[in-house]
């Protein structure tokens, strides 16, 4: 549970708001991928929901596409240029945000709305904390603000028009901090603290309430974690799933829900593990999704819950050796999008 999400450069990216396929494909991408990595930098590509119309956009690793499909944050991986960039999907110019002499960053979650973004920012003089924090991007204007100081554990934006969203805040870089999660509006207004167990984290927000992990310590092993669920009040809470964690892994991070909130994809971590789960709101059961006997990551659900988008062949390699599928929510027969590609973002 102890990840900062802004020193997990292109991985396990929060799709929280998701827009419809019909709409992305009228105005602007549908898919935002990783491709390159074997000589040279990776770069980020568009393409359409078929995996077609592939456009380069630049440099950059960790996509996370905007809901309406015509702009990809980036985390800036080469030794120049700012921290984040936000890249046109169709056309235009991109924008920079953010000294990498200072901090690193990484790009959570838009609101449904496409017109903020939440950014967590790391530090790079460890131990201190200086510059650890949630910052809020507001498109519209060019603007940014940080609403939250300290390690960053997830965010997401409520699903419709509220620009509400939940994150998961620690005080301390230490495997025992305690982490707990706030809402707060994306101008920092009407913080309220509704989790105080300090083993929270991974905040997703859906419509049937707020996804999260909860942690249990263990003396010598890695924390266990579970997914549960509340609501936005932080009431009625209830764990979800049960699975087996073994001693060097973590358990399941929340990664996606359906519209109606009743279906999730998620990645079950730990020690040099990443690997793609589907998850059923309402009985809890889990299922690894393979494609033949090969364990996949998972990236994304698509909103009607009916399919997940997975990469295949990537995990700890360069990212064109992956390979960028769809596959049904309970597994089976996956359709081939991207024959080069990894670390994906997508708004079906």
């Amino acid at each position: 549970m102890r990840r900062a999400s802004g020193l997990i450069a292109g991985l396990l990216v929060a799709i929280a708001c998701l827009a419809s396929a019909a709409s992305a494909s009228a105005t602007g991408a549908a898919i935002a991928y990783v491709t390159g990595g074997n000589s040279g930098l990776p770069h980020i590509w568009v393409a359409n929901g078929r995996g077609g119309q592939r456009r380069k956009v630049g440099e950059g690793t960790g996509p996370l596409l905007a809901p309406n499909g015509l702009t990809v944050a980036a985390i800036n991986v080469g030794s120049n240029g700012p921290a984040l960039t936000l890249y046109p999907a169709i056309a235009g110019s991109a924008t920079g945000y953010f000294n990498p002499a200072r901090v690193s960053a990484s790009a959570l979650a838009w609101s449904p709305d496409s017109r903020y973004l939440a950014v967590a920012l790391t530090g790079v003089n460890l131990p201190s904390l200086s510059g650890y924090g949630l910052e809020i991007i507001d498109t519209v204007t060019g603007t940014e603000q940080m609403i939250a100081k300290g390690v960053i554990y997830g965010a997401s934006f409520a699903p419709g028009s509220s620009d509400r969203l939940v994150y998961a805040r620690a005080s301390s870089l230490r495997e025992t901090a305690a982490s707990n999660i706030f809402t707060v509006a994306a101008n920092g207004a009407g913080r309220k603290q509704i989790t105080t167990d300090g083993r929270s984290a991974s905040p997703l927000w859906g419509a049937r309430g707020i996804a999260f992990d909860h942690g249990r310590l263990r003396k010598g092993f890695a924390p266990l974690d579970q997914i549960w669920l509340m609501q936005p009040n932080g009431r009625h809470r209830r764990q979800i799933t049960h699975i087996q964690v073994g001693p060097l892994a973590e358990g399941l991070v929340p990664l996606a829900f359906s519209a109606d909130g009743t279906r999730l994809a998620a990645e079950f971590e730990g020690e040099d593990t990443s690997i793609g789960y589907s998850v059923s709101v309402h009985t809890g059961h889990a299922t690894q999704l393979k494609v033949g006997n090969q364990a996949v990551n998972a990236w994304g659900i698509t909103r009607s819950g009916h399919s997940v988008l997975i990469s295949v062949g990537g995990f700890m390699a360069p990212a064109s050796r992956g390979k960028l599928e769809r596959i049904p929510f309970f597994g089976g027969h996956p359709t081939l999008l991207i024959a080069h590609g990894n670390y994906a973002s997508w708004n079906l």
